[in-house]
């Protein structure tokens, strides 16, 4: 399988909340990797291929969640009876100070390594 990404995804557990309008409540998830153009998700609800998802992604260095709109473009099922799918998210609306603040993370991170 070629790896068709064009940016670098840290593969590191966040917390992930999800607000979706169809459910109107927000759930929770975890993050197995991520990158500035999307994030791959652990969760316990299932999702449609082409359903737009809200998120709130919580990284270390900061108090309040990374805020961005994504598309889900892959899901698979788990193992896991506690995370039961799995779910790429290509990120459709992302602020460029919320992808700046995923860039620095993910820096952050290696620069620790």
């Amino acid at each position: 399988m070629i790896n068709q990404r064009k940016s670098f995804r840290l593969k590191e557990p966040l917390s992930v909340i999800r607000c979706s309008v169809k459910y109107l409540v927000e759930r929770n998830a975890l993050s197995q990797d991520i990158s500035e153009n999307g994030i791959c998700i652990l969760a316990p609800y299932k999702m449609d291929i082409g359903e737009t998802i809200e998120l709130g992604i919580y990284v270390p260095e900061s108090k309040t969640p990374i805020l961005a709109t994504g598309e889900v473009v892959r899901r698979n099922e788990t193992n896991n009876p506690e995370f039961p799918f799995i779910m790429g998210i290509k990120f459709t609306k992302i602020s460029p100070k919320s992808k700046n603040q995923i860039f620095n993370h993910i820096r952050f991170y290696l620069l620790q390594k």
